[in-house]
């Protein structure tokens, strides 16, 4: 489903992110990406959803090579993959209701699918009493929710998860780690970057350590020490 081959990014400013380096996703798989900061856990997230491109080598999605996918392409790639963020980037003047529709409005969805399509996915991340509340009335867990929430309404087969639980306390990081794992047994291949230790040493999922750029460990049903091998 995802396929990094002997990819390198570059950075304008010389800053080398990732080198050489290739992996396998499945489709529906749970993958996490940990590693300390700066180790370019982000950086492939970005270049699956094609904000970014590599200076060298090939991301492949769902048979697609996006490297070369024409710039007019890129929108349709995108409304195949949900992405999930660690600010929220929540609509502040939207209720959650009107920041999780605001997803389906801007490809042109109709508006009984939309009601459809929000209320279902509303309901999937737990905020059904909260769709009326704006960003600022929920806690962080609730506007991680809704983030989710957005992520998911159009049923994309990929979500995409960068430092979801970051900015949360662990009682509510728990709980967003198993919403996670809800939506990875209903067929969606997900893949978090994420440096927290908890989270995955609880999930068990396939763990692949970034450090200097490269791919340090890959392990089925690992987890996550602050003692992680360096790559050479």
């Amino acid at each position: 489903m995802i396929e990094f081959q002997n990819v390198s990014v570059v950075y304008p400013n010389g800053a080398q992110a990732l080198r050489e380096v290739s992996l396998h996703i499945e489709k529906g798989e749970f993958l996490f990406l940990v590693g300390p900061t700066g180790t370019g856990k982000s950086t492939l997230l970005k270049l699956v959803y094609r904000e970014l491109t590599p200076s060298q080598g090939q991301v492949v999605v769902n048979g697609e090579d996006v490297t070369r996918l024409p710039a007019s392409r890129v929108p349709y790639l995108r409304r195949r993959i949900g992405v999930v963020f660690q600010d929220f980037r929540l609509l502040p003047q939207k209720t959650v209701y009107e920041n999780v529709a605001y997803a389906l409005h801007v490809i042109g969805t109709p508006y009984r699918e939309i009601r459809r399509r929000v209320a279902l996915a509303i309901d999937v991340v737990g905020l059904g009493r909260k769709a009326a509340s704006y960003p600022g009335q929920l806690s962080g867990g609730e506007q991680q929710r809704a983030c989710i929430a957005r992520a998911i309404v159009n049923n994309p087969p990929i979500l995409l998860a960068d430092e979801p639980t970051g900015n949360l306390d662990p009682e509510m990081s728990q709980d967003i780690a198993q919403l996670l794992n809800d939506i990875h047994i209903r067929g969606t291949t997900v893949v978090v970057a994420s440096h927290d230790i908890a989270i995955v040493n609880a999930l068990r999922k396939r763990v692949v350590t970034l450090a200097r750029g490269r791919i340090a460990r890959d392990e089925a049903g690992g987890g996550y020490s602050p003692d992680e091998p360096e790559a050479c």
